[in-house]
């Protein structure tokens, strides 16, 4: 069944491309693309883990793209508000600035991450009760996300000042990241000082067992490059665009690599071969979304238990939800008793907690949402060199991105407002100028279309 959900998936990325104006990272189109990756992933892996893939898998992944499609195309009629019947897209050429920092403002910058970093190797050494780095790293991650034990565990929990510090250091890497992905394009620098606090950020996660974070700050390199050379060359197909996506792809190579190689720093042990690694990480979730229908539906204890993770993490801290659970689910496996992790897609507990149609409705709904964001931020906003909507855009677009694996939906929280206020201020710290945020989303005034 699996070389069928291929093709069906294939299909749909196509239909997508040309809906959504032959733009590989339009969220809908994006989608659908990491969709059809995981699913190459799993098709790699299916006789080791001997599958037998369900049609009604292959029905439900399709039935999310096509949500995720139909909200989609209204996000682009709700982009050009008041006409909401105009389907178009902007197609404002700009030609790209380089960004310009004080060198004087980026060493204070590592200066604070440095701190961050260094306390929170601190935490880690503590809890793990070990003195080396990857034995304090290993330890670490086998307690903090152990199943069996409270998630709100004193014992793990980071002290207020350390857990501040360290989610500074990440807006801050997000931050730099937007400037590098800018300045790939404005600027041609592969290699400057802007690198520093992205790599900072990454260590500092890295220490706690993380690499995730290090996939969103790809990500916020990524939407944003794509983004400005768009501007600049125009958002039809081209030579140019044609290798710019090239590159993208490469890109991913190399991330691949790199998170396969440094597995044994981040605590991970393994004696899989590195296309193995990544194709179960790949692919796994796919294979568990397809065991959903070899065993009973479990309805979750909490309204959107796994979907609203985050919103109902923050209801606990606000009102007392009754929210304090962790975020994966127990370790799955295949029917030949193979381990296929714990991360189930964004669509299986979608469809467990809501049915078919609470499902299909809910991502429709998120399509939207994403396809608002990214119609209004193909063009510039402001004049301030840090595009907010564009920044906001991208730090959201690992949401979608990661549908494949599982529900990030951490912007469903009341934290996300101390991030955006973060980023704003980070923004002025760094350009000053124009600290007006800009990022209205609906305007009264109709967009002009080149």
């Amino acid at each position: 069944m699996l070389p069928v959900t291929l093709v069906v998936l294939s299909l749909l990325f196509l239909l997508s491309f040309v809906i959504f104006d032959t733009d590989l990272l339009a969220p809908p189109t994006a989608v659908a693309l990491v969709f059809l990756f995981g699913c190459f992933c799993t098709y790699y892996n299916e006789e080791r883990w001997g599958l037998e893939f369900s049609p009604k898998s292959t029905g439900l992944i399709a039935a999310g793209i096509i949500a995720t499609m139909v909200g989609g195309i209204i996000g682009v009629c709700l982009s050009r508000y008041p006409n909401l019947g105009k389907y178009s897209f902007s197609h404002e050429v700009v030609a790209p600035k380089e960004i310009i920092i004080h060198p004087f403002k980026t060493y204070l910058i590592i200066a604070f991450q440095l701190l961050a970093l260094f306390l929170v190797f601190r935490h880690v050494q503590k809890v793990s009760g070990a003195s080396g780095l990857l034995d304090s790293i290993g330890k670490y991650r086998l307690l903090s996300t152990d199943s069996s034990r409270d998630v709100n565990d004193p014992a793990l929990k980071m002290s207020i000042l350390t857990r501040n510090l360290a989610q500074a250091s990440k807006m801050i890497g997000v931050v730099y990241a937007y400037i590098v992905g800018n300045n790939l394009i404005a600027s041609k620098k592969k290699i400057s000082l802007f690198w520093v606090p992205v790599i900072l950020y990454s260590l500092t996660t890295f220490i706690q067992g993380d690499r995730s974070n290090m996939i969103r700050l790809w990500v916020v390199v990524l939407i944003v490059a794509y983004t400005i050379h768009k501007r600049a060359v125009g958002w039809r197909k081209n030579k140019s665009t044609r290798r710019m996506i090239r590159r993208m792809a490469i890109s991913l190579v190399g991330l691949a690599a790199l998170f396969s190689g440094i597995r044994e720093f981040v605590g991970r042990t393994s004696d899989k071969d590195p296309l193995y690694y990544v194709t179960f990480y790949a692919g796994s979730p796919i294979a568990i979304l397809d065991q959903l229908w070899t065993s009973p539906i479990v309805k979750p204890e909490v309204f959107g238990q796994r979907t609203f993770y985050y919103l109902n993490q923050s209801l606990t801290v606000l009102i007392g939800w009754p929210g304090n659970y962790n975020f994966y689910y127990d370790y799955m496996y295949s029917p030949t008793g193979v381990s296929i992790g714990n991360a189930p897609t964004a669509f299986r507990p979608a469809y467990v907690e809501f049915g078919f149609w609470g499902f299909f409705v809910l991502m429709a709904l998120f399509g939207a949402f994403y396809t608002v964001l990214y119609c209004k931020s193909r063009k510039p906003c402001g004049d301030n060199p840090i595009d907010f909507r564009l920044l906001m855009y991208a730090y959201i677009a690992y949401v979608f991105l990661m549908y494949f694996y599982s529900t990030f939906f951490d912007f469903l929280s009341h934290l996300y407002i101390k991030y955006m206020v973060e980023l704003l201020l980070i923004r002025w710290f760094l350009v000053g100028k124009k600290f007006k945020p800009n990022i209205r989303l609906f305007s009264r005034k109709t967009e002009s279309v080149l």
